[in-house]
């Protein structure tokens, strides 16, 4: 996790339209501002970090809009036709690089916003889905936010996966237990009807015996 004087000087600086400084940037600030405590930064000590980055990166485009001037000599000058003359090349965005911590803390913040927390092994996990360097913020916070939504959506996908798995788990159990069921009745239904058969016969015979015996009397 970034330390306090580290992020306090990040959002004062994104506030004011500044970004795309690295950790050696924000190191190299807390140096100059005398900084020793990076976990309690005085306001003094956040407000001088902000110029001296504010100038740092005032000065580093100055340099990068410069012409290039390159000279030839007279002679060449001349031999050069006008339609062929060397074109001041325009100096490259390099865009912005941005640090797992950099990473870590917009996955947080953004997952904050949308109303749900993070483990820090989730976070890591999402992190290593983002990339380093960018054409600008922009970019990077929609990165993140895809990132995000990849995660989210796989996490859904297992919940829904394991929902059916134990949906047809439960169907199996259910039908199992009533063929058991239907089973039993049947086999109770059949002991009734052999035990009615039985007790039938029992007094049918008992109807014969009696009957022989009162044919003998008389």
């Amino acid at each position: 996790m970034s330390d306090k004087f580290t992020n306090n000087v990040r959002a004062r600086l994104y506030k004011q339209g500044y970004q795309g400084f690295t950790k050696e940037d924000y190191t190299s600030a807390a140096i100059v501002v005398e900084c020793e405590d990076l976990n309690n930064p005085s306001k003094d000590q956040l407000s001088q970090a902000v110029e001296y980055l504010k100038t740092k990166a005032t000065s580093q485009l100055s340099v990068a809009d410069e012409p290039v001037e390159e000279t030839l000599p007279i002679q060449a000058l001349a031999a050069q036709p006008e339609s062929n003359q060397l074109a001041v090349a325009e100096p490259e965005i390099n865009g912005i690089t941005v640090t797992s911590e950099d990473k870590h803390q917009i996955i947080t913040a953004q997952s904050s916003a949308l109303g749900f927390e993070l483990t820090e092994q989730e976070t890591l996990s999402i992190a290593t889905e983002v990339d380093d360097t960018f054409t600008d913020y922009s970019q990077f916070l929609s990165n993140v936010t895809s990132a995000i939504k990849s995660y989210v959506d796989h996490k859904f996908d297992a919940i829904e996966q394991s929902f059916e798995a134990n949906a047809q788990d439960l169907r199996q159990h259910v039908n199992s237990r009533a063929s058991r069921l239907n089973q039993k009745v049947n086999n109770f239904s059949g002991d009734i009807k052999a035990d009615m058969g039985g007790i039938r016969q029992n007094i049918k015979s008992t109807q014969f015996s009696i009957l022989t015996r009162l044919n003998a009397v008389q």
